[in-house]
Formats: structure tokens, C-alpha cells, sequence
């Protein structure tokens, strides 16, 4: 490991243990004093955060831009000092569920099940619960360039139990999750490049992943949408929604279907939606007439 990535990992695992056992008004403080600074001096993708909010809501006006992009990096900042603290953050938080049922019944089926979700709320909070309720999970996760940070992060995540398996590794770590009735996490809401598959989101056309489809086409595991959005500091809704698929399902209205779900939640939630990605970057290619 580099020197750099390791100092990145020192930095990382002692600044999480002081968080740990500071009181909430710090974590507050600090969450506030990053805001500040991320969104005035160094506004780390201010404008890609006004570009995608204009785009998904044309017929806003400037304020509400302007207070919706604020109120988005208030909620992300403070949700990754809240995750920095884990597990005792975790811990001290509220969290109702809504559609566990769904959840217990569709895993006694035994076929595994998908779950799918978005950068929306707070997916960390997410995670702990289903692992501190005993749900067998493992997300597909990118790996970070700087070593250091990664360890720090799938350490962290770890330590509660929940699994990670490596975008790039083989699918047959994915596969093998669902063939022991488990659960394969998979956040489907990134740019996809030339290799997504072109749904309607905030009337765009817009290329997104075809893995959850793929996954239940070539396995038949039913497809979960799962969520979890802030309903005030340390308060939170965790819900279960079936994503009802046809016989006659296609990658692309598999991929429809769980899309406009998540395409719902942030519009009754807009600022807690994750608008740093470039949600648009790549375009549909024009078809020539003949």
C-alpha cells in the first residue's frame, strides 16, 4: 500500500473512533463546518448539482434550486459523519419498516432475492439494520482507487457483518449469493454508459444498469426495491416494495419498473437524492431514418 493510502487509513480509522464517542451537538457541529466549507470556499460539484437539479425539475425556480442543492449537501455530509460513527450512531437511531413481510416471505421461497435501490437517503443505515436483523446481504460495490480509504470503508461496513463483493470480480460470487437464498444488493442508478439500457427518468432518457434485470432473468430471484430516507436526525423509514415483472419482461421494463419507483421517492424527497453523480452524461444515439 502506498504511504499516501496509508496515511488515508490512519486519518480514516482515527478520526471514526473519536466520532464515536463524541457527543451528537459535535457530530452536528462538524457536519455543519464541512457543509461551509464544501459548498462556499471549495464547492465540490456545485454546478453539476444545479445542472442535474434543473434538468430533473425544469419548472422550479431559483430558489428552490438553490435551497434544494443546499439542503443536499447538508443531508450527505451529516449522513457520512453519522456512517463515520458507526455503529454506535446506528444504534442510537430510530428506524420504522414498512413491507418486512414482503421481505420474510420472499426469501422463504428460496431463490434468493435481488435487492435494488439507488444513491438515495440513507442506504448505510440501510445496510446495518438488515445485518443487525440477522438478513443475510451482500452489496456489489466499486472498489476505490486509494487502497487506504477502501480498506477503512469495507472494514467499517464489515464490522457489522455486511458483505461486499467487487463490481468487477466474478458473477459467479453474484450468482452464488442467490443460489444460497440470500440477498445481492445492487444500487442501479449511476451512468451506465454505452453499456445501459435507455429508461425514462425525470422524462429523460437516460442509460442505466441492466444487472438486477439480468440477475432475475437468468436466475428467476424476485426483485425487491428497498429504501430508506431521513424523516428527521436519527429518525428513519426503511421500506420493502415488490417490483412486479410480466412474463413477458424485457431487461429494459424490469428496469422501467424499479426506476420509476426510485424516481418517485425523490421527488417527494429531492434532497435526498445523491445530484453530485453525472446522472446524464451519456446520451441515447440518434436513430437515422432511411
Amino acid at each position: 500500500m502506498k504511504l499516501s493510502h496509508m496515511i488515508t487509513y490512519i486519518f480514516l480509522k482515527t478520526f471514526s473512533f473519536c466520532l464515536r464517542f463524541s457527543p451528537r451537538w459535535t457530530k452536528n457541529l462538524l457536519s455543519y463546518i464541512l457543509y461551509i466549507i464544501l459548498y462556499y470556499p471549495i464547492p465540490i460539484r456545485k454546478k453539476q448539482v444545479f445542472d442535474n437539479l434543473k434538468l430533473a425539475f425544469p419548472d422550479k425556480s431559483t430558489s428552490w434550486y438553490l435551497k434544494t442543492a443546499k439542503d443536499s449537501y447538508k443531508f450527505f455530509i451529516n449522513n457520512f459523519v453519522q456512517f463515520l460513527a458507526f455503529p454506535k450512531s446506528f444504534l442510537r437511531s430510530t428506524v420504522t419498516i414498512k413491507g418486512q413481510n414482503l421481505l420474510n416471505n420472499t426469501l422463504k421461497e428460496g431463490k434468493g432475492v435481488i435487492f435494488v435501490s439507488g444513491h438515495f437517503g440513507a442506504w448505510e443505515i440501510l445496510g446495518a439494520w438488515l445485518v443487525y436483523n440477522n438478513y443475510p446481504i451482500s452489496v456489489v460495490a466499486t472498489k476505490q482507487n486509494n487502497r487506504g480509504s477502501d480498506k477503512f470503508f469495507l472494514e467499517l461496513r464489515s464490522h457489522f457483518g455486511l458483505k461486499h463483493i467487487y463490481r468487477k470480480s466474478s458473477l459467479d460470487n453474484m450468482y452464488g449469493v442467490l443460489k444460497r437464498g440470500e440477498i445481492l444488493g445492487l444500487v442501479s442508478d449511476q451512468d451506465a454508459k454505452k453499456r445501459g439500457v435507455f429508461v425514462k427518468y425525470f422524462n429523460q432518457q437516460t442509460s442505466t444498469p441492466k444487472g438486477a434485470a439480468r440477475f432475475h432473468l437468468e436466475s428467476t430471484a424476485p426483485i425487491i426495491f428497498t429504501i430508506c430516507y431521513q424523516n428527521k436526525p436519527n429518525n428513519y423509514t426503511i421500506e420493502f416494495h415488490p417490483v412486479k415483472i410480466t412474463p413477458d419482461a424485457t431487461i429494459e421494463s424490469i428496469t422501467q419498473t424499479y426506476t420509476s419507483i426510485l424516481e418517485k421517492y425523490i421527488r417527494q424527497f429531492p434532497e435526498q437524492y445523491f445530484w453530485f453523480h453525472r446522472r446524464w452524461k451519456t446520451k441515447p444515439v440518434a436513430k437515422q431514418n432511411v
